[in-house]
């Protein structure tokens, strides 16, 4: 069975997932091969890249902000940093951070 066909159709996600943590964490690809039944030389060649980007979930609005549904249209949407929860208000100040020279002005 090729290793493509194999991690696109046999291995979930949570699978696939490990298989970045375990690159990530420096583990060697015999034990990722024989673990996962892929070849060494589909994940050196898909799934072997240094500058990977990685999602994250920052969390949602729980609220609606609207109740009528003939109202969206004319969305006037606006936070406050209070509306923050923890995850947004530390990637607002990691951004904030990384961007100094803007903020000097």
């Amino acid at each position: 069975m090729k290793a493509q066909y194999r991690y696109d159709h046999m291995l979930g996600d949570k699978e696939k997932n490990l298989i970045s943590i375990l690159l990530a964490k420096g583990k060697n690809l015999d034990y990722i091969s024989n673990r996962f039944g892929l070849s060494k030389t589909f994940i050196k060649n898909n799934l072997c890249h240094k500058n990977r980007i990685y999602s994250i979930c920052l969390g949602s609005k729980k609220t609606a902000y609207y109740d009528n549904e003939m109202l969206y249209g004319a969305l006037e949407i606006s936070y406050n940093f209070e509306d923050l929860n923890a995850k947004e208000i530390e990637a607002y100040n990691n951004y904030k951070e990384k961007n100094v020279a803007y903020y000097d002005i």
